[in-house]
């Protein structure tokens, strides 16, 4: 019996089938249909990485001057930032902040990697089921927090708090380096598999070295990292901020690493007699190292190019190799606290600043991903090294394979024995367990400070005049002033950079998985639009905001909304670009490939079946990006510039609530600046958690929905 006709909607003229079977072509609308969906999504992708491009190369021909004058060497090793000399030409050397950057990264990393380390293992092993996504959850609620909001709790709050502890520290700084070393020791030599006995006597004798030292009094001589005068600010207390906000992400990424290491490989661990801990050590962490490296080094590329919070808590003076609990520079926050008044050749240095970041931040941030896919892999199943280490000796009593014709019940029994847990080894994880949620709680208490904080100050002046009136000009004189011009600035630059950044980035992300199933060359274009995504993703938001300086606010001699929104875009897009290409790829292949069987184009598959089955997950990250760019400062310092006033004008200068904090807390700061500044920070914040939880309950509704 002869089959039916395919369901394509054309007729085959008789005798047809005694001419074997004919190939089948779409009409020619919806071939040009299809061509033209192609062109507007590579259109958009190009567009997108062609103005980006222009822009950071606008930015690059700006240094001119800085390498003509210093020369490249020169300016990079130079270490005098003179903006006015008494006498002679003005001296710009990049030294000095490449070292506060490097230092408070390094201090941030110090902190931050142990405590993600110790938070991932609790929410994947160590604490209840129940408790293990909500604990995350408060975890993840860190990076919800504006980087505004923590240098100005980290300037109004942390800083007079912990400067009498840093007076001490600089008073008796070797003793206080010799107790940390102690315990910092007495730490890894209990949890590396040492005996308790050794764990107790190196201790001891560590112990004894320090009070022998003290007592002959060698540790009374000054020691010049931790020197003083303590100021309003310090490298210590800016790399404990930077901290708290990569710490979040450094978590994540190691949770989602320990999450790939196979379950047989951790019961055999545990079959074999190794306590839980004992198995984390010998059975998870050599296989997600390289994965926790990579996390590790992606918070590095984040606390590189972090800015308002440095230039709050740290201050903006240049210094090499001097006190921690003194204060320093950064690259960005000299970038944020000087381009605005900055002449020719002091921009063209401060560009150059601006370079050399996005420079290191890119290396760090390659190296980063490349780490993370690498520890994605793992290195192979639990070895009978590991076995003996975990356990203190071998497995024995092992039975033969029995024969095809056995049966269970003539089989012999097969006994296996185990060395049991010794007291030792009990001790010993029970300690380690211990500082796994001791970490967890030094990671949650920061959130419940910084979160307390903003209410408490914030909430005594929430009000409907405070959401509607206009910003005081006055610092000291609040009363009767409000927020409404910043809100609703805040909701132009968003829309502005939502307008922008979400089709093209919708757009972009589809043109890559279209190219991306087509394989060969145009697989490769789509890997390199990838890399540039990758490249921008870890681009510093204040390299965005000097960029549209520089190529838009300057040629025009105006700032203005619009500009502004294109900053946020630029930290927008590849947001966008990266979570839609993450969602599309989890749309299965069959879906696609049974419609275009049936005949659609493929703007007809991808607008009636791929974007449907990956809007839940395209509108979540849509929505996280939001939520990025209405908490970021530093690209609207020098782009909106701010307005005292109502404005819904695109092309005028327009205020924004995180600039208004950072007005009311650096700029003008008196009580009455500070409390306002608190009460504008309490509607930041909650609007950012707003949308995040948007963000988690679309999500969650995406999963329930795709497996029902």
């Amino acid at each position: 019996m002869t089959p039916p006709p395919a369901a394509t909607g054309a007729v085959e003229p008789p005798g047809s089938a005694a001419r074997g079977p004919r190939t089948l072509r779409r009409p020619l609308a919806g071939r040009l249909a299809d061509r033209g969906y192609l062109a507007l999504a590579g259109a958009s992708a190009l567009a997108a990485v062609a103005l980006v491009a222009y822009l950071i190369a606008k930015t690059a021909q700006q240094t001119g001057p800085v390498w003509d004058t210093f020369g490249v060497l020169g300016f990079l090793t130079g270490t005098e930032w003179i903006v006015s000399p008494a006498q002679g030409d003005p001296v710009f050397g990049a030294l000095p902040f490449i070292y506060g950057t490097v230092a408070t990264s390094a201090i941030a990393m110090l902190i931050a990697v142990p405590l993600a380390v110790g938070i991932a293992l609790a929410t994947t092993v160590f604490l209840p089921r129940r408790t293990r996504g909500p604990v995350a959850s408060l975890i993840d609620l860190l990076a919800a927090v504006p980087s505004v909001v923590f240098g100005f709790w980290g300037i109004v709050v942390l800083v007079p708090w912990a400067n009498p502890g840093l007076e001490w520290i600089a008073e008796h700084n070797l003793r206080f380096l010799a107790i940390v070393t102690v315990l910092l020791a007495a730490a890894a030599l209990a949890s590396s598999g040492a005996a308790l006995r050794g764990v107790l006597g190196g201790a001891a004798g560590l112990l004894a070295a320090v009070i022998a030292l003290t007592l002959a009094g060698v540790l009374d001589a000054p020691f010049g990292l931790l020197e003083g005068p303590v100021l309003s600010g310090s490298y210590v207390l800016a790399g404990l901020v930077l901290a708290v906000m990569v710490l979040p992400i450094i978590t994540a990424i190691t949770r989602e690493v320990l999450a790939t290491v196979p379950r047989d490989q951790q019961e055999a661990a545990l079959a074999l007699g190794a306590t839980r801990w004992e198995m984390v050590q010998h059975s998870m962490l050599p296989w997600a190292r390289s994965g926790i490296v990579g996390a590790s080094a992606l918070g590095l590329g984040r606390a590189m190019g972090e800015t308002i919070a440095l230039a709050l808590v740290l201050g903006n003076v240049p210094n090499i190799f001097g006190s921690l609990v003194g204060p320093g520079s950064t690259a960005a926050g000299v970038i944020a606290l000087e381009t605005g008044e900055a002449g020719d050749l002091q921009l063209a240095a401060l560009t150059a600043l601006a370079i050399i970041l996005f420079v290191l931040t890119m290396v760090v941030n390659g190296i980063a991903r490349l780490l993370v896919r690498r520890g994605a892999a793992g290195p192979g199943l639990l070895t009978r090294v590991m076995a003996r280490r975990a356990t203190g000796e071998s497995v024995t009593g092992a039975a033969p394979m029995p024969e095809p014709e056995d049966t269970p019940a003539a089989r012999p029994a097969v006994t296996v024995r185990v060395a049991e847990v010794s007291r030792e080894r009990r001790i010993r994880s029970r300690v380690s367990e211990i500082m796994v949620f001791g970490a967890v709680a030094l990671g949650v208490v920061p959130l419940a400070f910084v979160l307390g904080k903003i209410f408490i100050s914030g909430i005594g002046l929430i009000s409907w005049d405070f959401l509607t009136e206009v910003q005081p000009t006055d610092p000291n004189d609040v009363a009767g002033y409000g927020i409404g011009n910043a809100l609703v600035g805040t909701l132009i630059l968003t829309g502005i950079a939502t307008a922008l950044a979400a089709p093209l980035g919708i757009l972009t992300s589809l043109f890559m998985s279209e190219l991306a199933a087509m394989g060969g060359r145009p697989r490769r274009v789509a890997d390199g639009i990838g890399f540039f995504v990758d490249v921008l993703l870890g681009m510093p938001s204040i390299v965005a905001g000097l960029t549209v300086y520089l190529a838009i606010v300057i040629p025009t001699q105006q700032f203005s909304a619009l500009a502004g929104g294109i900053a946020l875009a630029i930290v927008m897009f590849p947001i966008v670009v990266r979570s839609s290409d993450e969602v599309l790829r989890l749309v299965p292949h069959g879906l696609k490939e049974a419609a275009l069987a049936l005949g659609a184009p493929r703007w007809r598959t991808a607008w009636s079946v791929v974007l449907p089955a990956a809007i839940p997950g395209i509108l979540t990250g849509v929505v996280l990006a939001i939520a990025r760019a209405s908490g970021e400062t530093a690209p609207l310092l020098f782009t909106s510039l701010g307005l005292q006033t109502y404005s819904t004008a695109l092309l005028e200068p327009i205020s924004a609530l995180p600039q208004l904090i950072f007005t009311f807390t650096v700029q003008v700061r008196t009580d009455e600046s500070v409390e306002f500044a608190w009460a504008a920070t309490f509607v930041l914040v909650t609007f950012i958690l707003m949308l995040n939880l948007i963000a988690r309950l679309t999500a969650r509704l995406a999963n329930s929905r795709e497996t029902r």
